[in-house]
C-alpha cells in the first residue's frame, strides 16, 4: 500500500498556495484542532447517549435481553450494529487518519443516510443523530488528509466491486421497503425511527464496501466494516425469524455468505495485482 511522508505541521497538498510558511502552519494547526475536537466531542456524545444501546449487541442475545426488548429486539440490535460500525469508522481516524481515509468516507456516508432519513420523515431521535452528523462533517472537512481524501491508493478490486454490485440490488430493495413503512402513523416501529435506522444498516455495507473496492487508502479496514453489519444482520434474521425486519432464511444466509466472501476476497487480494482480485490504477503523468 502506498504511504506518504509528511511533516507534523503540514497536512499535505491541501496547502499548495503561495502563503508564507507561518500562515500555512497556523491554518494546519487550526484544522488539526477542529479535527481532534470533533472526534473528542463525538466520543463524549457516545459516552452520554449510547452505552445502553451498544450493550444490546451482546445482551440482546440473552433471555433477559429478549424479555426487555420484546418486539423491538431485532430492530434495536440492528440499530446498535449500524451505530457501532459508524463509530468504528469515525474513531479509527484517531490514529493515523491519513491511512484510514476509506473508513472516514464510509462513516460519513452512513451518518448522512441516517440523518437524511431521520429529518425527512421526522422520526427517531434527531437530537442525537444530528450532532453526530455535524461532528462527522467537521471531521471530514478538517481531515489531515486534505485533498488526498479524494485520491485513491495504487489499486482497486474488480472482484470487490462485483460483490458490492451484487449486494446493492437486495439491499436497496430492503431500504425502499423499510422507508415505505416509516410513513405509518400507528406502527410503533415507525414512530421510534426503527425503519430509518434499519435502512441505514443496509446502506452501511454499500458505503464501506464501495470505498474499499474502489481502493481508497485504508480499504482493508473498510472491507471489514462493510462485512460486519451484513454478518450480524444475517445471524439475527436466522435467530429471530419472527421479529419485524427479519428477512427470510435464504436472504439471511446469503447475507452471512456475502460478508465472509467480501472479507476473504479483500484479504486474498492483498497478495498483489491479479487482474480480477486487484488491479493497479493507471494515472496520467
Amino acid at each position: 500500500m502506498a504511504t506518504t511522508t509528511e511533516s507534523p505541521g503540514h497536512t499535505g497538498d491541501e496547502f499548495d498556495t503561495d502563503r508564507p510558511d507561518e500562515r500555512r502552519s497556523a491554518l494546519a494547526t487550526v484544522r488539526l484542532g477542529a479535527f481532534s475536537l470533533s472526534l473528542a466531542l463525538a466520543g463524549l456524545l457516545s459516552v452520554l447517549f449510547l452505552p445502553d444501546l451498544l450493550a444490546t449487541l451482546v445482551t440482546g442475545w440473552t433471555a433477559e435481553g429478549a424479555a426487555e426488548l420484546g418486539i423491538h429486539r431485532l430492530h434495536v440490535m440492528g440499530i446498535a450494529a449500524v451505530v457501532s460500525v459508524f463509530l468504528l469508522g469515525l474513531f479509527a481516524q484517531a490514529y493515523q487518519p491519513r491511512k484510514r481515509i476509506a473508513s472516514m468516507w464510509g462513516a460519513f456516508l452512513v451518518i448522512l443516510a441516517v440523518t437524511a432519513g431521520t429529518v425527512w420523515y421526522g422520526v427517531g431521535r434527531p437530537e442525537e443523530v444530528i450532532p453526530f452528523f455535524l461532528l462527522t462533517g467537521i471531521a471530514l472537512l478538517a481531515h489531515p488528509a486534505g485533498r488526498r481524501l479524494f485520491r485513491r491508493d495504487d489499486s482497486y478490486s474488480p472482484a470487490l466491486l462485483a460483490l458490492v454490485a451484487v449486494a446493492a440490488v437486495p439491499l436497496l430493495a430492503f431500504v425502499a421497503t423499510q422507508l415505505s413503512l416509516t410513513t405509518s402513523a400507528v406502527d410503533p416501529h415507525a414512530l421510534d425511527g426503527h425503519y430509518v435506522m434499519m435502512a441505514g444498516l443496509a446502506i452501511a455495507p454499500l458505503a464501506y464496501g464501495a470505498v474499499s473496492a474502489l481502493g481508497f487508502v485504508g480499504w482493508r479496514l473498510a472491507a471489514w466494516l462493510a462485512a460486519l453489519p451484513m454478518a450480524y444482520y444475517g445471524l439475527m434474521a436466522i435467530s429471530f425469524p419472527d421479529q419485524s425486519g427479519a428477512a427470510g432464511t435464504v436472504w439471511a444466509v446469503a447475507a452471512v455468505i456475502w460478508a465472509i466472501a467480501f472479507v476473504a476476497v479483500a484479504e486474498y487480494s492483498r497478495r498483489g495485482p491479479s487482474g480480477v482480485r486487484r488491479r493497479e490504477i493507471e494515472r496520467s503523468s
